[in-house]
């Protein structure tokens, strides 16, 4: 019997030339729940990578944890630094100095951020050094990322003299808005005071604009400079004194255990931090943010399949003779209950299968069409200075997608209760007496 249920209810699903309103609903019902489960897809493939691709530029580039000292620093120590490398999981810890500066490059004064590392842990991070001497392929995809508005070839200079004196490395949107080029000088103002027979004035330094870097995200390719260690330690009257030891973790290492042996390596000297610590306002917006999509966009699925509703009620209605003859043929209440609920399954399962494949292609090829949409019709469709990333990302998790899917279907099927009951209950004598 469970084929001819089947059978059956296929068969209602193609209705008649004057059924067709019935169609057309169920046709309506069936584009709802696609468009609902592949826009919920799609959007939560871009949060997704969004916050994964921060916490990959992130890390990158500052690492997954940081330890700190007080107020006056942390002295990296070679007995520290070799205790905190010998700490399972970890691959680097690199000491850096960081502060808060002026720079002005003729008559444009800017405030940015100054962080003072080594030459040999510069040209580590690949988000900082790739696009200024990395392999070929990597270097182009990351000049691509910062590539100028007016189709100017840039200067990306070299790290070959980073470290000779005061030199620096200057992000791409800060050397746009500051009008630097490789080989321009570029002062720096610092906070920290110094006595001169004149009084106190604040500490300053010259230095050379050696290489222009791009992280691919807004806020470090517009807001840093990186100078060479010892010329930031003396500008910011730090001695040897440093602000943080920047730990790099091997992929797949745990962050909580990791932490734990990273705060007994360093005892009372500092505390450690993690990034989500670090940036723990601007992760847990987006969590936020996520969220409340997420809900949102379950309604407009919800709606969808509740229109199920209309066309199988309607569908009922059609079809009482045929119940009747169905009960009478011998068909029990739970057979006339699955052949409808079958209906409803058919329109939500069907929907939600062209709502994944939809959702998947959208998700997978965003930027592509994001790009096309913006040179097509001049739309700005994602401010790279809002949203500090150079392109749109996407990650899709496979068993949000299942969720997803999953969570239409039942929608369908909650749907077809009501009208699968009220077939059910339907009298065989009632049902011939209209026809």
């Amino acid at each position: 019997m469970i084929a001819v249920e089947r059978l059956i209810a296929f068969r209602y699903l193609r209705a008649r030339r004057d059924e067709g309103f019935i169609s057309v609903i169920a046709g309506f019902s069936l584009v709802g729940i696609a468009l609902g489960v592949g826009t919920l897809i799609v959007v939560m493939a871009v949060m997704n990578g969004f916050q994964l691709e921060m916490l990959r530029q992130m890390a990158a580039i500052s690492g997954q944890l940081g330890v700190q000292g007080n107020r006056d620093g942390l002295e990296a120590t070679p007995d520290l630094l070799q205790r905190l490398k010998a700490v399972p999981g970890v691959v680097q810890a690199t000491p850096s100095a960081e502060g808060q500066v002026i720079a002005v490059a003729g008559d444009k004064v800017r405030g940015v951020l100054l962080r003072g590392m080594t030459p040999e842990d510069f040209r580590a991070r690949t988000p900082l050094s790739a696009a200024i001497d990395g392999p070929p392929a990597v270097r182009e995809r990351y000049r691509n990322l910062c590539r100028s508005e007016n189709g100017e070839t840039t200067n990306w200079g070299t790290l070959q003299n980073f470290g000779d004196g005061f030199t620096v490395a200057v992000g791409k949107r800060f050397a746009d808005l500051m009008g630097l080029k490789v080989g321009d000088k570029l002062q720096i103002v610092s906070p920290v005071s110094i006595a001169t027979p004149l009084g106190v004035m604040p500490r300053s330094a010259v230095a050379e604009v050696t290489a222009v870097f791009c992280a691919g995200m807004y806020d470090y390719d517009s807001n840093f400079i990186y100078a060479p260690l010892p010329e930031v330690q003396r500008l910011m009257g730090m001695g040897n004194r440093i602000t943080t030891i920047e730990i790099f973790l091997k992929d797949g290492t745990p962050l909580a255990a990791a932490r734990a042996a990273v705060t007994r390596a360093v005892g009372p000297q500092g505390w450690v931090f993690d990034w989500f610590q670090a940036n723990f306002g601007f992760f847990a917006a987006i969590q936020g943010q996520t969220n409340v999509l997420f809900i949102v966009l379950t309604m407009i699925v919800l709606v969808a399949a509740f229109n199920i509703v209309s066309s199988l009620v309607m569908l009922v209605r059609t079809k009482t003779g045929d119940i009747a003859i169905l009960r009478t043929m011998g068909a029990t209440r739970g057979q006339i209950l699955r052949l409808f609920l079958l209906d409803g399954l058919a329109i939500g399962g069907i929907g939600a299968a062209i709502g994944v494949v939809l959702g998947l292609a959208f998700a997978m090829n965003i930027e592509a069409i994001r790009q096309w949409l913006q040179h097509t019709f001049g739309l700005v469709l994602f401010d790279e200075t809002l949203y500090l990333l150079a392109e749109m990302p996407s990650h899709i998790t496979w068993q949000e997608v299942a969720t997803i899917a999953v969570m239409a279907v039942v929608f369908a099927l909650a749907a077809s209760l009501y009208p699968a009951f009220r077939a059910a209950r339907l009298d065989p004598v009632e049902g011939l007496r209209r026809e």
